[in-house]
């Protein structure tokens, strides 16, 4: 193998899936690795773990690639698009990797392309942060949210669990009635009480990650009947929901068809995702749900597909029945 098609990398926040295929969709190779987003580890590091991914496709041989497409976490300006452009292109040149055309995105917007088309669709994910991003068949875009957690990711895995932190703090001071909440939380995170929570979330080992972590233990409390889990839940659904119809309403998708993708494991949670769509559906009666059954490296794939020259409606299917059967994935 010495020429592909396609390249595409899904860089998501945690973590790198990249997958080559060719000119007829078929996969020729996946590897993965750890994350590329260098708001968290750094420039250097970022190319470190992009050159390392690219080998692992590559096995050391040199290719060229005739689009090369890369969704990458942590693209959210024009600064940034500068700074990953240099990235990818010294990642590339060490992996001994040669492309006739490269294009970058947010990994959501990629996701989001790949998985509509041409098609109007809309997307949100939710995951340990949330964003919304819109395309029409037209060829407009809008963005709306992602902004991170130090002043956006609203409704998402952070924020929630952020929410969870707060009301256990209240609920000690006696603002907030109490709830299962506070030992659910303090179970979690290995903490005795209120006071070892303070000091964790004022010293170097807090985490984001950890905080988004909780989500799954305030859905398990609502499932359960807990109120203040409930509420928080509706809360994070409603920002949510708030992020998706301020992109429908800018793209003048109210009236018209478009794919609502749900991303994120905020949005698998059942009590979410059922207000979500309820909301959504409405207020716009050409709303069709578009559930993600693939990887996004997957419709990354098929975007690039697309850029050659080739699709069909059952691409994502067969590219994600590809990768799965893959001997030796790690899923």
């Amino acid at each position: 193998m010495n020429e592909a098609t396609v390249l595409a990398v899904d860089g998501g926040g945690t973590g790198c899936r990249a997958a080559l295929c060719s000119k007829d969709g078929n996969i020729l190779a996946y590897a993965r690795g750890n994350s590329c987003n260098y708001h968290s580890i750094g420039i250097e590091q970022a190319t470190a773990n992009l050159f390392e991914v690219f080998t692992a496709l590559t096995r050391n041989r040199a290719l060229h690639i005739r689009y090369a497409v890369l969704g990458l976490a942590g693209l959210d300006t024009q600064k940034d698009h500068d700074i990953l452009t240099t990235i990818v292109k010294q990642a590339l040149l060490a992996a001994q990797l040669t492309a006739g055309c490269i294009r970058l995105y947010n990994d959501a917007l990629l996701t989001l392309k790949g998985s509509v088309g041409q098609n109007n669709g809309v997307l949100l994910a939710a995951g340990t942060g949330s964003i919304a991003y819109g395309v029409t068949r037209n060829g407009l875009e809008t963005r709306v949210g992602g902004w991170g957690y130090r002043a956006g990711d609203e409704g998402s895995g952070y924020w929630i669990g952020k929410a969870a932190l707060t009301h256990v703090l209240k609920s000690y001071d006696g603002r907030d009635e109490r709830s299962g909440i506070t030992t659910a939380v303090l179970q979690e995170l290995a903490l005795a009480d209120e006071e070892e929570l303070v000091n964790w979330i004022y010293c170097s080992r807090f985490s984001v990650t950890q905080v988004a972590a909780l989500t799954p233990v305030i859905a398990r409390l609502a499932a359960e009947g807990d109120r203040q889990a409930q509420k928080i839940l509706h809360c994070a659904c409603r920002e949510l929901s708030e992020l998706s119809l301020t992109v429908i309403r800018k793209l003048d998708l109210i009236e018209e068809e478009f794919s609502l993708v749900l991303s994120g494991g905020v949005l698998t949670n059942p009590l979410v995702r059922r207000q979500l769509i309820q909301q959504l559906s409405g207020t716009c009666p050409g709303l069709q749900l578009a559930d993600l059954n693939w990887p996004p490296v997957c419709a990354g794939l098929r975007h690039g597909l697309v850029m050659a020259g080739f699709d069909k409606d059952t691409l994502l299917n067969q590219l994600a029945a590809q990768l799965t059967a893959l001997p030796n994935r790690t899923r």
